[in-house]
C-alpha cells in the first residue's frame, strides 16, 4: 500500500567511507529533467548572466558557465550552479537550491579531486558534481561524508520535456466549496496531439506523514522516457494530494492516523481514488493536445493497481496499461491478498495485454504476493505479460519505476505492439 518513495523530500543512503565519493549505483540512471519545484532557485545577479569561461585551462573548461536542473525525490529541488574562475585546481562555485520547504544559496571555493569538482558548503555538507559523457552534470550533497543528502542531474542544454501545470474542475464540492485538482503534464515541444500516458501517484508510505500529503508526485525517470518518445506524461493528483482541493480520504483508520489494513475501510478509499480517476480521464480524452486512439494508463503502487482496475472498468477508452508495482495495501496487512485480488479482478475485463512490471526485494509487495495477484488477474480472464526487475545495489524493488535501464526494452516493445 505504499510508494515507498514518493513521500520523501530528502533523503538519506548510508555508505562506508572509501577514498572515493561514495556515489549510490544507480545515479548514472537519474535523467535529465525539469525541476518540479514551485520556488525557483534564483543566481544572484552577479551571476546570473555568466557565460563559458573560453580563458580556462582547457583540462577544466567544460566546466564552466550556469547549470540548471533537479535535485530531490521526484525532482522536488529547483537547483542552479554557476561554476567561474577555473584554475586546475579548483573554481568558484555559487550554488542555489530552491523546494517548498527552503531556499539555499552558497558560494565557495571547491577543488578538484577524483574527476569531481567537490565543495564544502556553509552548513558543512559537502557538495559534489561530476560529468557525464553527454555533457551533462551529475550532483549529490553529503553529510557527513557518506550521508547523501539529496541528489540530481543539472545540463546546459534544453529542458527535456515542457512542464505545464493545470487545474481541473471536478463535480465534487467539500465544506460547500469546489474542488479542483491539479494535473502536471510534461510534453514535447509542440500542439499535439500526441500519444498520451496517464500516469497515477501511489500512496506515501505509512499514511501516518500528512506534511507528505502536499507534496506534488511525478516521475522525471518515466516523463524523459516517454518525451523522448513523442509521449505526453499526465499526472493527476487526486483529492487531498499535492496541491489539489479536498481531503484526501483513500483508506485511513477512522482516527486518519494511518492507512488501514482492514479491507471494509481501504476497499472505500479506493473507490474514492477511481472517481478521481473518472474525472481526470473524461478531461483528458476530450483535450486537443491528446491522441484519443492512443491513450495509455499507468501508474506506480497504489496507481498501478488503480489504473489497471480502472481500464478494467472502462474497457474501451485506453489502448493499455502499464502497472508499475501496484497493489492497494502491502502484504503486513491480513486484508492484502482479498483487496488487491478483488481491485485487480476488475481489471481484467479490460480487452487488450497489460504490461506488469515488479521489482526483487520488494517490501511492500514481494514477488510471490504479485504473482498471486497476477494468476487472479488471468483467471479471471485478463490478458498481460508479468515482468520482474532486478534493483541495482542500495535501492529497494519498490524503487525500480526510477530505473528507466530496467524496464525501458520492455516498455518500448509494449508500446510497439499496442493496435
Amino acid at each position: 500500500m505504499k510508494q515507498g518513495l514518493i513521500g520523501a523530500f530528502l533523503f538519506s543512503v548510508c555508505m562506508a567511507a572509501s577514498a572515493q565519493t561514495p556515489w549510490p549505483s544507480y545515479i548514472g540512471d537519474l535523467p535529465r529533467a525539469v525541476s518540479e519545484s514551485p520556488v525557483a532557485a534564483e543566481l544572484p545577479p552577479q551571476v546570473a548572466a555568466l557565460a563559458e569561461d573560453s580563458t580556462a585551462p582547457a583540462e577544466v573548461a567544460q566546466w564552466s558557465g550556469i547549470w540548471r536542473g533537479w535535485a530531490c525525490r521526484t525532482a522536488g529541488c529547483d537547483v542552479k550552479v554557476a561554476i567561474r574562475d577555473l584554475s586546475a585546481t579548483g573554481a568558484t562555485v555559487t550554488y542555489v537550491g530552491a523546494s517548498s520547504l527552503q531556499t539555499v544559496v552558497d558560494e565557495a571555493s571547491g577543488r578538484f579531486e577524483n574527476d569531481e569538482l567537490q565543495v564544502t558548503l556553509k552548513t558543512g555538507a559537502k557538495l559534489v558534481m561530476r560529468l557525464r559523457k553527454d555533457g551533462d552534470m551529475e550532483l549529490g550533497i553529503w553529510r557527513p561524508e557518506t550521508q547523501l543528502l539529496s541528489m540530481g542531474v543539472l545540463s546546459r542544454r534544453p529542458p527535456a520535456y515542457v512542464r505545464r501545470v493545470e487545474w481541473l474542475d471536478t463535480p465534487f464540492t467539500e465544506n460547500g466549496k469546489p474542488v479542483r485538482l491539479e494535473m502536471v503534464i510534461h510534453r514535447p515541444e509542440g500542439d499535439g496531439p500526441f500519444p498520451t500516458l496517464v500516469m497515477n501517484h501511489g500512496s506515501t508510505g505509512m499514511g501516518n506523514r500528512p506534511e507528505w500529503f502536499t507534496l506534488t508526485w511525478v516521475s522525471p525517470e518515466v516523463s524523459a522516457f516517454f518525451v523522448a518518445r513523442g509521449w505526453q506524461v499526465v499526472y493527476p493528483q487526486r483529492r487531498g494530494r499535492g496541491h489539489s482541493d479536498g481531503l484526501y480520504d483513500e483508506g485511513f483508520e477512522t482516527d486518519r492516523s494511518r492507512y488501514s489494513c482492514r479491507a471494509s475501510l481501504s476497499l472505500p478509499g479506493a473507490e474514492h481514488a477511481l472517481a478521481d480517476l473518472e474525472v481526470a480521464m473524461a478531461h483528458i480524452r476530450q483535450r486537443s493536445d491528446v491522441d484519443a486512439k492512443r491513450v495509455v494508463i499507468g501508474g506506480v503502487s497504489r496507481g498501478g493497481i488503480l489504473a489497471a482496475a480502472y481500464a478494467g472498468l472502462h474497457p474501451q477508452e485506453e489502448v493499455g496499461v502499464i502497472n508499475f508495482v501496484g497493489g492497494w495495501i502491502g502484504t503486513g496487512c491480513p486484508d492484502a491478498v482479498k483487496v488487491n485480488g478483488e481491485l485487480f479482478k476488475r481489471a481484467a475485463a479490460f480487452p487488450q495485454p497489460t504490461l506488469w512490471l515488479y521489482g526483487e526485494a520488494d517490501p511492500y509487495y514481494p514477488i510471490a504476493h504479485s504473482r498471486g495477484n497476477f494468476n487472479v488477474f488471468q483467471a479471471a480472464g485478463g490478458k498481460g505479460t508479468f515482468d520482474v526487475l532486478m534493483p541495482p545495489k542500495g535501492m529497494d524493488g519498490h524503487g525500480t519505476y526510477t530505473v528507466q535501464r530496467l524496464w525501458g526494452s520492455a516498455v518500448d516493445s509494449y508500446l510497439g505492439s499496442l493496435r
